[in-house]
């Protein structure tokens, strides 16, 4: 698959996020949230930004699972995508030094993060502090599975394909 014919589905899980296509790209600017952080990764990817586990997964493409609340949908939808044969990379949806602190702090969020990060086909970290935490997690797996891509320099389909083929071990991609 070349890098033009990649596609990624964002999922965030129960989110508050408006669920987006960028089938086109980003697009003109419009009424529908602009395409920043998370979104610009669908953006990127000419992919899709979804809240709902059903609608990510009609999408038949590699998924970024987002980490978030107490982690609990996002372990849901990551049963539910593997179960699928899905390639699912994940990232923590807030990624300040101090909202990793206060989302780890909690034992049952820690061990669902511990689970997840682990079990993953690949972490995406948008801060140097989350790609060492998931390094660290995935240390007795593969932590070279963690990619540090800064938000405002873009991800751009040329890295997400590659990327996602090598470090998440899609074969399919």
């Amino acid at each position: 698959m070349s890098a033009d014919d990649f596609r990624l589905t964002i999922l965030n899980p129960g989110g508050n996020d408006l669920e987006q296509h960028f089938r086109e790209g980003a697009g003109a600017p419009g009424k529908e949230h602009p395409p920043v952080n998370f979104h610009g990764y669908a953006a990127c990817t000419r992919g899709f930004f979804h809240q709902n586990n059903q609608r990510a997964l009609a999408e038949d493409t590699p998924v970024l699972l987002l980490l978030r609340g107490d982690f609990k949908a996002s372990q849901q939808a990551y049963a539910e995508l593997k179960k699928r044969g899905r390639t699912v990379a994940v990232s923590l949806k807030e990624t300040g030094l101090h909202q990793i602190a206060q989302q780890l702090s909690d034992p049952a969020k820690l061990s669902r993060f511990l689970k997840i990060v682990g079990e993953a086909d690949g972490c995406i970290a948008t801060t140097p502090e989350a790609a060492d935490i998931y390094q660290h997690v995935r240390r007795k797996n593969d932590d070279s599975k963690v990619a540090f891509i800064h938000r405002h320099a873009g991800m751009g389909r040329r890295f997400a394909q590659p990327f996602c083929r090598v470090n998440c071990g899609a074969a399919a991609l």
